[in-house]
């Protein structure tokens, strides 16, 4: 009964810990979250932290993702159940609902939805 206790005890810390991560210096996860879309360029401003600090994402899980960097701007579905989730980084097209070819982040999971891969592009791949 000792030993219930205890696993309880360690369930209940386990899962209050916040599921979202810091991701570096320069970057703001509220400003970035309240940028849809990049259309207020606030995300413009901490693309170099995000640069920087790309590798720091990988091994994430998607719901860290989400809440780290908010709602995707858009998703895809790669290859194998792997999903795609772009940010727009600077205001473009994509404000008034049409096509764009402004910056972007891409970041890709892997089927268990852990990060594999962020990249930057022009447009939506």
């Amino acid at each position: 009964m000792k030993q219930l206790s205890y696993v309880f005890i360690l369930f209940v810390i386990l899962s209050c810990q916040s599921s979202s991560f810091e991701v570096g210096a320069g970057f703001d996860s509220d400003l970035f979250k309240s940028d849809r879309n990049g259309c207020t360029e606030k995300r413009i401003e901490m693309v170099e932290a995000l640069d920087i600090y790309k590798d720091s994402f990988i091994g994430h899980s998607e719901n860290e993702i989400f809440n780290t960097l908010g709602r995707y701007d858009l998703q895809m579905l790669d290859t194998r159940n792997q999903k795609v989730f772009i940010y727009f980084l600077e205001k473009g097209p994509q404000c008034e609902r049409k096509p764009s070819e402004t910056s972007s982040m891409a970041v890709y999971f892997n089927a268990t939805k852990l990060v594999k891969e962020i990249t930057f592009q022009k447009g939506i791949l």
